[in-house]
C-alpha cells in the first residue's frame, strides 16, 4: 500500500505556524518544525516550500513523530499506533518505524531483511507518494513530501502530544 494521504501534487496539508519570538522562549516542538524546515529548505514559520532530500531534515521529521508518539512503553507500538491512526497503513508504518530506527541509530537505510524483503530508496521527488510501496520488493521515500507533507499534518492534528516546557534559545554564560 502507498500513503494515500501525502502525496506532493496535493495541495499541503494545514501546517502549524512557528513564528519567531522576542522572549527567545520556544515550546520544542517549534524549534524543532523549524529545524526540519530550514534542513527541508522550507519557510521556517508556515512550512511553504516544495522542500530538498536532506537526510538532516529526514531525520528531525523521525524526531518530530518520536515525540508525538508520546511516552508509553514499547516503542515500535506507539509508533505504529501513531501512524496507523493518522491512515498510514500497518505496513507502511513498519517501514517508516524501521527507516526511523536506521536513520537515528546508523544514519543509513533499514536492511531489505527488516522491512519485508523490501529495498528501501529515498527519493527527492517532490510530486511523489511520502512512502510508495506500490512496486513489489521496494519502499520509495520522497524526503520532501514525506517531512512537508506526513510529518506536518501529523504535527498539526496532534500538537498536544508534545512537551510544551519552553526552550531558552538565547542563554548566555
Amino acid at each position: 500500500m502507498t500513503t494515500q494521504l501525502d502525496r506532493g501534487s496535493d495541495p499541503a496539508p494545514s501546517m502549524l505556524r512557528c513564528e519567531p519570538r522576542a522572549s527567545n522562549l520556544y515550546p520544542s516542538l517549534v524549534l524543532a518544525l523549524r529545524d526540519m524546515r530550514q534542513a527541508n529548505g522550507r519557510d521556517l514559520v508556515t512550512g511553504d516550500g516544495e522542500g530538498n532530500e536532506s537526510w538532516v531534515g529526514l531525520s528531525l521529521g523521525m524526531v518530530i513523530l518520536d515525540t508525538l508518539s508520546g511516552d508509553s512503553n514499547g516503542v515500535r507500538a506507539r509508533w505504529e499506533l501513531l501512524l496507523t491512526t493518522h491512515g498510514i497503513t500497518q505496513e507502511d508504518a513498519q517501514i517508516i518505524y524501521r527507516l526511523r530506527c536506521s536513520l537515528l541509530h546508523g544514519y543509513g537505510l533499514p536492511k531489505p531483511s527488516a522491512v519485508n524483503g523490501r529495498t528501501v530508496l529515498l527519493t527527492p521527488d517532490v510530486t511523489a507518494h511520502a512512502i510508495d510501496t506500490s512496486t513489489t520488493g521496494r519502499a520509495l521515500v520522497s524526503v520532501p513530501v514525506f517531512c512537508g507533507r506526513l510529518v506536518e499534518r501529523i504535527a498539526a492534528a496532534t500538537p498536544q502530544n508534545w512537551d510544551t516546557s519552553l526552550i531558552d534559545t538565547d542563554v548566555t554564560a
